[in-house]
C-alpha cells in the first residue's frame, strides 16, 4: 500500500473514533442530564420552605417539582433557542441536530454547562459570541465572565428581551396539567394577546394586525388564531353598531395603548380559547 494510502487511511480511522467518542459523548451527556431531573433531590433550602406550607408533603413537592421541570423542557422550543443563539428557529434546529441534538433544551443545557468541553461547545459559542459582535459592535458589547450562561446573558442584555420568550400553549395537554401549570399557561396566553396589541392599527374606527404570523412576535399560531378572532369579532360588532347607533361608533375611541389583557385563570383562558379559536 503506497504512503498516502496509509495517511488516508489514518485519517479515516481517527475521524470514525472522533465521531464514535462525540455520539458518546452526548449520549452520556442526555443520560446524566435525564437523571438529575428524574432523581431530583429536595434541598435544604426547600425542606425549609415546606416547613412554613401546609398540606405538602416532601414527595408531593419532589414530584411536583420534576413535572414542572419536564413542562417546561417540553414547551420549550426552538424559536427560544434560537434567540440564544441569535438565529431563526429553524436555523437553531438545524445548528442542535449537527451536533446531534434533537431537543432545543437539552442542546442549550448542553452549551450552558461547565462539565462539557472540547470542540463542539468551543465552536458553538464562537459562532454565537461571533453574531453579537457583528450585529451590536464588537466595543460596545459587554459579556461579564467567560462561561456560556455569561454569553447568553450578554445576548439577553443587547437584544433586549424583546420576544425573546416563545409563548405557547397546548390546551388539550394543560387540560391534565397541576394547577400552577395551567395557571402559567393562563398567563402566557395573556402574555400573548398582549404582545398582540402593539401590532393593532386603527383606521376608520376598525381594527387591523400589522402582522400575518404569530412567529413574528413569538407567539404559536393558535394563539395568533384566537387573537385574530377577538378583533375580527370585535370590528362585525362595530359594523352592526354603525347600523344601529352611527353616532357611537363614530365618537368612540379604539385606541390600544392601554388595553391589556389579564388572564390569570385557566378555567378563563379555556372559555376564550374555544370560543375564539375556530370563529
Amino acid at each position: 500500500m503506497k504512503h498516502s494510502h496509509y495517511l488516508i487511511l489514518i485519517a479515516l480511522l481517527l475521524s470514525a473514533c472522533n465521531s464514535y467518542d462525540h455520539e458518546s459523548y452526548i449520549a452520556q451527556f442526555k443520560a446524566d442530564f435525564d437523571n438529575e431531573i428524574n432523581n431530583y433531590q429536595v434541598s435544604a433550602q426547600d425542606s425549609a420552605r415546606l416547613l412554613k406550607t401546609n398540606g405538602q408533603s416532601i414527595q408531593e413537592f419532589r414530584t411536583e417539582k420534576i413535572a414542572n421541570d419536564r413542562f417546561y423542557i417540553d414547551n420549550y422550543s426552538w424559536y427560544q433557542l434560537g434567540k440564544n443563539l441569535m438565529l431563526s428557529p429553524k436555523e437553531a434546529q438545524v445548528e442542535a441536530n449537527k451536533y446531534g441534538f434533537n431537543r432545543p433544551y437539552y442542546f442549550l443545557e448542553f452549551l450552558k454547562s461547565k462539565d462539557t468541553k472540547g470542540p463542539v461547545k468551543r465552536q458553538a459559542m464562537n459562532d454565537v459570541r461571533n453574531r453579537l459582535y457583528n450585529k451590536h459592535g464588537k466595543d460596545s458589547v459587554q459579556i461579564f465572565g467567560c462561561d456560556a450562561s455569561d454569553l447568553f446573558r450578554a445576548v439577553k442584555r443587547h437584544e433586549k428581551y424583546e420576544y425573546f420568550f416563545f409563548l405557547k400553549v397546548d390546551f388539550e395537554k394543560v387540560k391534565n396539567a397541576s394547577d400552577k401549570q395551567k395557571k402559567v399557561a393562563a398567563q402566557m396566553m395573556g402574555g400573548a394577546l398582549n404582545r398582540l396589541t402593539e401590532k393593532l392599527e386603527v383606521k376608520d374606527n376598525r381594527y387591523y394586525l400589522t402582522i400575518s404570523k404569530g412567529e413574528e412576535i413569538g407567539i404559536s399560531e393558535n394563539l395568533f388564531t384566537v387573537g385574530k378572532n377577538i378583533y375580527i369579532k370585535m370590528n362585525e360588532h362595530l359594523d352592526s353598531l354603525e347600523v344601529t347607533n352611527p353616532e357611537f361608533v363614530e365618537k368612540v375611541d379604539l385606541g390600544t395603548q392601554n388595553a391589556k389583557f389579564r388572564i390569570n385563570k385557566w378555567e378563563d383562558a379555556l372559555k376564550m380559547y374555544e370560543y375564539y379559536i375556530d370563529k
